[in-house]
């Protein structure tokens, strides 16, 4: 039994037993054709078939006693069910990777192509760690990726979150296998699933290739916050290029693949967050308690805890409430206006040599409150 490489040229060769079995072991990924040629019967070469990643596959020969010296090519061979091993998954191959669109060009966000198999959120997707997806209800940033048989991801000790240190270019992939359910004992540090990642080889042939992928703000629509207060969209140019190239080394036995990405990215990007007010910047936080829902009683404390600003050099640390509390109910900041609040507990000894700034030093005339930082305040009057 003969079992050559379509595309490099080297053959795999085994032996039959007496009911006409056989089996070759550790066949790398490829396009194979097997024959069998036995003395007394036509020789016979199965169709071209592929042989994914971590794929158990079949074929069946017939031999027929051979009148003269004859071969019989045996034609397709249609799709079989897979009835070798209990494994399942989804193979992505070079043609998914090929055709299917990448924005981020990360080829693992094409794990979710396999069933059930969810990404993460929009804030740590799957390119965040390599791993962040769930499959089949298990945990998320807990697979494990392959590359070429070695695992190329870390574990976070205390929590065991993976996380992938290395990712290749889309095209230096030949294809991977999302292997989710019963795999065999030789896979191993997974929570939920193993990324199979085979790269490209070189063939007998030479070939190669050259890419480029372009993204620019003129083709994408504005943020609607951002168009809604009359502002342009955010410049975005990235350029993901590079090329490929393989082929002999020693033509049927030893091949060669380098490829070279580079990505180039200048963007801007429209965020929205709370501003302070005029009444902040100098130094009165009364619209804290209103915000919260709270009034001020005539000693001026919020009637509502979460809306109250409390002296922090009068508190003391208190393990049956868990934190720092108030050394007395008299010790909160009345109205929330720190402007012109002299506080007692603010001197050298409670800052450890690093006394509060005195009222002359402070850019504000009239305000004169010794928990107010000159420098922070000067920041946030910057015009």
């Amino acid at each position: 039994m003969v079992l050559p490489d379509q595309q490099k040229g080297f053959s795999f060769t085994t032996t039959s037993d007496s009911s006409g079995r056989y089996l070759f072991r550790s066949v790398a990924p490829g396009t194979y054709a097997v024959s069998a040629d036995v003395k007394g019967f036509e020789k016979v070469v199965s169709s071209p078939f592929k042989v994914d990643i971590n794929q158990n596959a079949t074929t069946n020969l017939m031999l027929k006693v051979a009148g003269a010296s004859q071969v019989i090519e045996v034609g397709a061979q249609a799709q079989a069910i897979q009835t070798e091993d209990a494994e399942t998954g989804q193979v992505v191959n070079r043609k998914f990777i090929n055709d299917l669109p990448l924005i981020d060009r990360n080829v693992v966000v094409l794990t979710s192509l396999a069933p059930g198999v969810t990404p993460m959120d929009d804030q740590c997707d799957a390119t965040c760690t390599g791993t962040n997806f769930v499959s089949n209800g298990s945990r998320g940033s807990t697979a494990d990726i392959l590359m070429d048989g070695a695992s190329v991801t870390n574990s976070e000790p205390n929590g065991g979150i993976t996380q992938a240190t290395y990712v290749p270019s889309p095209e230096a992939v030949e294809e991977f296998k999302v292997q989710q359910t019963n795999f065999s004992a030789e896979f191993g540090f997974s929570g939920g699933s193993i990324v199979n990642v085979i790269t490209r080889s070189g063939t007998n042939r030479f070939h190669g290739s050259g890419y480029e992928f372009f993204r620019d703000a003129m083709f994408d629509a504005n943020d609607w916050f951002a168009n809604r207060a009359g502002q342009p969209i955010p410049p975005l140019r990235r350029n993901n290029y590079g090329f490929t190239i393989g082929g002999p080394i020693i033509k049927n036995k030893t091949f060669f693949f380098f490829d070279w990405d580079r990505s180039k990215t200048t963007s801007l990007d429209a965020r929205s967050g709370a501003m302070p007010s005029d009444l902040m910047r100098a130094g009165d936080f009364g619209e804290v308690c209103g915000a919260q829902g709270g009034t001020f009683d005539s000693t001026g404390l919020c009637s509502v805890a979460a809306g109250q600003i409390w002296d922090p050099y009068l508190r003391h640390n208190d393990p049956n409430a868990g934190g720092p509390v108030a050394n007395s109910a008299t010790t909160f900041i009345p109205f929330n206006n720190i402007a012109n609040y002299i506080s007692p507990g603010c001197n050298a000894a409670a800052l450890n040599g690093n006394p509060c700034p005195p009222a002359s030093s402070l850019p504000v005339p009239g305000v004169k409150g010794n928990l107010i930082d000159p420098v922070a305040l000067k920041m946030a009057l910057f015009p």
